[in-house]
């Protein structure tokens, strides 16, 4: 949760303290927030594995599912206690929808808490989930699907706004498919096979891809995010054993289920990057996603850390949350770092300058120039810490911090642009992306690090008529009549990038350089 929602409630509510619980199949959760004038603040979050669906029979919870979240529900209850019953929200999901008994399970809860518990719908599960998504990662323009595993149900959200246009909840989670298809006794592969048909049929069933969204949903630009705890040990696992580079992709499931199916490394052994108390579920979560990814011909999964609860927060304080927290979270970096905001703005306007006569290279890509202008914002702020080594300082805050509207990956880029703006080009750390994520963050940083060099000066008139021209991945500089001459230092240092520059592939040419000074050829 970011520290940077900006809040429209009413003002006299800043400085309380607010809770959301999530009450799910698999685990309850518990989310406590500050409401500040500029937003929240995270102050703790909590999860406990309780699993109300397991040994769930004639639609009933049994009573010792039902003692072992109520026993939960007495621990947080504790820290439960400064938060006003009117500041508190307590949210029930597939468990109790489908319980006969949920009625009894609700009233108990009631009475430990001291305040409503709501047992809610699929779709407006599905709605929260997409809810804190959305708000999180920042209201794109592109089609957007969220997935969201739980432990009895899975919800889909799909639109591009703040809001989902279409919602889907279905009745298949990782602790009921775990005690229907893999008991003791039954062969882990035979599970698997069994499990994953189960899906498919149930998918099937219940949609088709033209009914949910329509066409839309097979677009190129299509974004895909998953939340919960099944999509971040499927993430995990993939990324440990050097199945997929990014996110969740069909050719890195195809490898986890051959590990699962052909026991060639048996879950119960032990997956490198599954957390233990995952292990008897994992199985399941994967037959699931996996049939998820098949029926919508889906080619790339990104997880996402967010919960409905978030979708709470945000449908309280925000109204329809169609302001780009992205711009808040930066905006709060740079305050609570002291950035030199007048250096900031000419690096910006310089490196955005440099991007518009560089179009042939971005093809339209707003997001591409979102991040040149992020990092150009940010690429001062570990001066705060220390001037030495200060583009290492400041990668290391981006990549850590709360910052609102961006996910670790994300912020990871961000990070690495800030730390390959001066001094050698971490070129192998580029790399680690797929070829054209590469060549484009590669392109990023070059141009992020021209503008760094032209506007050294940190004086606006200083700031050079700076022209760039494209020849392939020859770039011709010019600075206009005499500046080179008259700016030495960024002169000498502009030599000495285009050493830097070809180690991202690119050939800098000083069209002005003075007399003695390296030329292009033009």
């Amino acid at each position: 949760m970011s520290s940077l929602i900006r809040a429209s409630g009413d003002p006299s509510d800043i400085g309380h303290l607010w809770a959301v619980l999530d009450l799910g199949s698999n685990s309850f959760h518990l989310l406590l927030v500050k409401l500040t004038r500029d937003g929240f603040v995270l102050q703790e979050r909590l999860k406990e594995k309780v699993q109300l669906l397991a040994g769930f029979e004639e639609q009933k919870i049994s009573e010792s599912a039902q003692e072992r979240g109520l026993a939960c529900l007495r621990r947080f209850a504790q820290r439960l206690k400064p938060v006003s019953s009117a500041h508190t929200r307590v949210l029930c999901t597939c468990a109790l929808r489908l319980a006969d008994n949920a009625s009894v399970f609700v009233e108990a809860a009631q009475e430990i808490l001291r305040v409503p518990v709501e047992v809610i719908t699929g779709d407006y599960e599905a709605e929260l989930v997409y809810r804190g998504v959305a708000h999180h990662l920042g209201v794109d323009p592109v089609e957007r699907l969220v997935i969201d595993i739980g432990g009895g149900s899975t919800e889909f959200g799909f639109g591009n706004g703040a809001t989902p246009r279409a919602t889907l909840s279905v009745v298949m989670g990782c602790v009921a498919y775990r005690d229907r298809f893999f008991a003791p006794g039954v062969p882990q592969a035979e599970g698997y096979v069994a499990a994953k048909n189960e899906a498919l049929a149930t998918l099937k069933q219940k949609l088709s891809i033209q009914d949910f969204v329509g066409d839309e949903l097979l677009s190129a630009d299509l974004q895909v995010f998953g939340t919960s705890g099944t999509l971040e040990s499927i993430d995990s696992v993939l990324r440990v054993n050097g199945w997929s580079r990014s996110g969740v992709t069909p050719e890195g499931l195809r490898r986890l289920e051959s590990a699962i199916v052909k026991d060639r490394w048996v879950v119960e052994s032990g997956l490198p990057g599954l957390a233990p108390d995952r292990v008897d579920i994992f199985p399941a979560g994967v037959a699931i996603l996996s049939a998820c990814v098949e029926t919508f011909r889906l080619k790339r999964c990104q997880f996402v850390d967010v919960s409905l609860m978030q979708g709470v927060i945000y449908e309280q304080f925000v109204g329809d949350g169609r302001a780009d927290m992205r711009e808040a979270g930066i905006e709060d970096l740079m305050t609570r770092y002291a950035v030199d905001r007048a250096q900031s703005e000419r690096v910006v306007r310089c490196a955005l300058t440099l991007f518009a006569q560089t179009s042939d290279w971005w093809q339209g890509s707003m997001r591409s120039e979102d991040l040149l202008r992020w990092a150009a914002m940010l690429h001062e702020l570990g001066m705060y810490i220390s001037p030495k080594h200060y583009h290492r300082h400041g990668a290391y805050v981006v990549k850590h911090a709360q910052l609102a509207g961006f996910s670790a990956a994300h912020q990871g880029v961000l990070a690495l642009l800030i730390r390959g703006h001066r001094r050698s080009m971490p070129t192998l750390a580029f790399r680690a992306y797929d070829p054209a994520a590469t060549q484009q963050l590669l392109r990023l940083v070059a141009l992020l690090r021209l503008a760094v060099i032209l506007e050294r000066s940190h004086n606006d008139a200083d700031s050079p008529p700076v022209s760039l021209r494209l020849k392939g991945d020859d770039l011709f500089l010019r600075c206009g009549e005499h500046w080179l001459e008259r700016h030495p230092l960024s002169w000498r240092e502009l030599e000495v990038e285009q050493d830097q520059q070809r180690l991202a592939g690119l050939q800098l040419h000083l069209e002005d350089a003075p007399e003695g000074g390296a030329r292009a050829d033009a």
